[in-house]
């Protein structure tokens, strides 16, 4: 028999009040936003908790905007990023990332941004994105909020900074007027497969480049370099390899779709083809704000 509880809560405090309530009699809850990933770990019984929060019900709006910043709801699904007036503006990278989600509409549609930040995987497409935002987390639990920087709640290879009796209410993503374009690429092996590297770059006004690189090692990894060596895809490979080089070798990243030598030597070809995409966007005005 199935004893499992079930909750929709309509509020943040309805759900944390569920959260504490599954901790303090020892339980195990689950929260689920889109589903995407968590629904398909239930039907295949990796995961067994006594309780689940679902926030399909929750009243938040999905994306709100004031002069400073975009907040993002755990409701804010890829499909509501690309519906919303002014998104390619306010927050290009994950506008462009959700051009190209792996799944097409079906998880367009119903794969949250949120979920994916939770779930932390290294080689999903949001958790590097977010970092490369700067995006900052808010989290709630009937103790009270929090907020930490994406960077810092991606501790380690599906380890996110989080409690069990803590919910993600929010993503705050500063708007950068010194960030003047930005280019995403991903390699993966198949239309439907998970990518295997990304990354993300973002031209500054002083003509340097930040790179925000997913796959590599278990956790987003950013540098920055400057313009030339950015453009040069020789000057590129060398500085990533260089990078690299200084890292352990249990630093990186493996799974069933490529072992870490192979991350490892794609790595600097992903990054040139983010910054080529980057540069050829502000060189067309395209992305100038």
């Amino acid at each position: 028999m199935n004893n499992r509880q079930l909750v929709r809560p309509r509020t943040v405090a309805e759900a944390t009040t569920a959260l504490a309530e599954a901790e303090a009699r020892g339980g195990r809850a689950l929260v689920v936003g889109g589903g995407t990933i968590v629904v398909p770990q239930l039907t295949r019984r990796e995961v067994n908790p006594t309780d689940i929060v679902d926030l399909g019900d929750l009243e938040i709006p999905r994306v709100r905007y004031d002069e400073n910043t975009v907040r993002l709801s755990p409701a804010a699904s890829y499909q509501s990023l690309l519906d919303t007036p002014c998104a390619e503006r306010h927050m290009p990278l994950l506008h462009l990332m959700a051009q190209g989600i792996t799944g097409g509409i079906q998880i367009r549609g119903q794969g949250t941004i949120i979920g994916s930040l939770v779930c932390a995987r290294p080689f999903s497409d949001a958790p590097a994105v977010l970092v490369a935002h700067v995006a900052h987390v808010t989290l709630a639990s009937s103790r009270g909020t929090r907020t930490v920087s994406a960077e810092q709640f991606l501790t380690g290879p599906e380890q996110p900074d989080l409690r069990p009796d803590e919910l993600v209410t929010a993503v705050i993503l500063p708007l950068r007027p010194e960030a003047v374009s930005h280019g995403y690429y991903k390699l993966k092996f198949a239309e439907s497969s998970w990518p295997v590297v990304t990354c993300a770059c973002t031209v500054l006004a002083d003509g340097t480049a930040e790179f925000t690189l997913g796959g590599v090692r278990g956790v987003p990894w950013r540098m920055h370099l400057s313009g030339s060596v950015a453009r040069d895809p020789r000057r590129l490979r060398d500085a990533v390899e260089e990078r690299m080089s200084a890292l352990a070798e249990d630093d990186f990243w493996a799974d069933v779709r490529a072992d870490s030598s192979y991350r490892r030597r794609v790595a600097a070809t992903v990054a040139s083809r983010a910054s080529r995409h980057a540069f050829a966007r502000l060189s067309s005005g395209m992305d100038q704000r």
